[in-house]
Parts: C-alpha cells; structure tokens; sequence
C-alpha cells in the first residue's frame, strides 16, 4: 500500500485535530463541572483571598513584610518568600516564590500574579532552570491547595507550548514556563462577580 504525501496530511492533520479538540473539550468540560457545582473557592497563600478589596490586599501584604514573613522581590511590585530546606545547607533544595495582584474595575483582587524560581538559578546551569522546577512547583500547589489535579494542555504558541490547569471551584490555577529562570502561576476567579 503507497501512502502518498497528501494522505499523510490528512492522517496527521486530522490526529492533530483531535488531540487538541479531546484537550479543549477536557478542559472545557473541568470548567463547565467546576461551575455547576457553584463552590467559591478564593483562598491563595498567606491568608490572602481572591475578591480582597485593593486595601485589604496592600494591608496584608504590609503585615507580612512588618513579621517579616515576606521581603520586597526582585521588582518594586512583587512580595517574596523563600522556601529553605533545613537538611540542605548548600541552597541547592531551595526556592522562591515572588506575587503581585491584579485588580477588576471594583478594585478587588481578581489574579494573583505569581513566579516560582530556584535561587541558585543561572543561565547556564540547567539544574536550577524553570523546566526542572516545574514538577516540583506542581507537586507542592497540589499539597498546598488539594482539590482536582493539575490537566496538561497542549497550546499552540510556540512560546509556551504547555500549560497546566487547575480548577476548583471557580478558582484556576494556570501554571507555565515562563522563561528559562521563571514558573509562572497565575490564580484567578472563573467568576466574573469575584
């Protein structure tokens, strides 16, 4: 049997098809299951919640740096955390963790805007880049906010080929390699009325 270089366009181009159709329709489907359930859930990392007033978020945030449980990060907008392993004293466990809010026209927090990072990262060390800290900063969302698991989504865009999603309730957590240092995390309200 000759397979002729058409045909194998139509083969590939329809396998193409629907994969990404089969990772849409999951993905539309989480959505959709999530929402029907009509669940708010809006609780982020230290005690901050989606649909905090801009004030109530920035007060927060004020208190963290005051007990020192967070410093500026590497941009004037960011707050840092640093996780350490205890066990390991050469930094080489160790990570980052950088946020910023977002705000609706209400001026309530609709996206936290967050980066996880290793701390002994260098552009040409690949041990402490974003692809080898990815399944570790999976890992810990998963530990630290349990619910349904992260989905693997194939994108288009050459730039960030996958994207992976969480959702519970209206809460969704899209996390993807940023750049070679950064994993970026972004957590917002499905819901429009925050």
């Amino acid at each position: 049997m000759k397979i002729t270089t058409m045909s194998f366009l139509k083969i590939f181009l329809i396998f193409f098809l629907t994969v990404n159709l089969s990772c849409s329709s999951e993905y539309d489907s989480l959505v959709k299951n999530e929402l029907k359930k009509n669940q708010k859930v809006d609780s982020l990392f230290f005690n901050l919640r989606l649909g905090d007033a801009k004030d109530i978020y920035h007060a927060k945030c004020w208190d963290l740096n005051n007990s020192k449980k967070v410093v500026q990060g590497r941009s004037y907008f960011f707050m840092k955390k640093v996780f350490s392993d205890p066990k390991r004293k050469d930094k080489s466990n160790d990570f980052a963790l950088e946020f910023t809010g977002k705000f609706n026209a209400d001026k309530k927090l609709n996206l936290l805007d967050v980066k996880f990072y290793h701390l002994l990262w260098a552009p040409w060390n690949e041990t402490y880049q974003a692809p080898k800290l990815l399944p570790r900063i999976l890992d810990s969302l998963e530990l630290w906010f349990p619910g349904n698991s992260f989905l693997e989504i194939e994108t288009s865009n050459d730039s960030i080929p996958k994207i992976h999603v969480k959702i519970d309730g209206d809460r969704r957590f899209r996390v993807f390699i940023e750049n070679s240092q950064d994993v970026a995390v972004k957590i917002d309200d499905l819901n429009e009325d925050n």
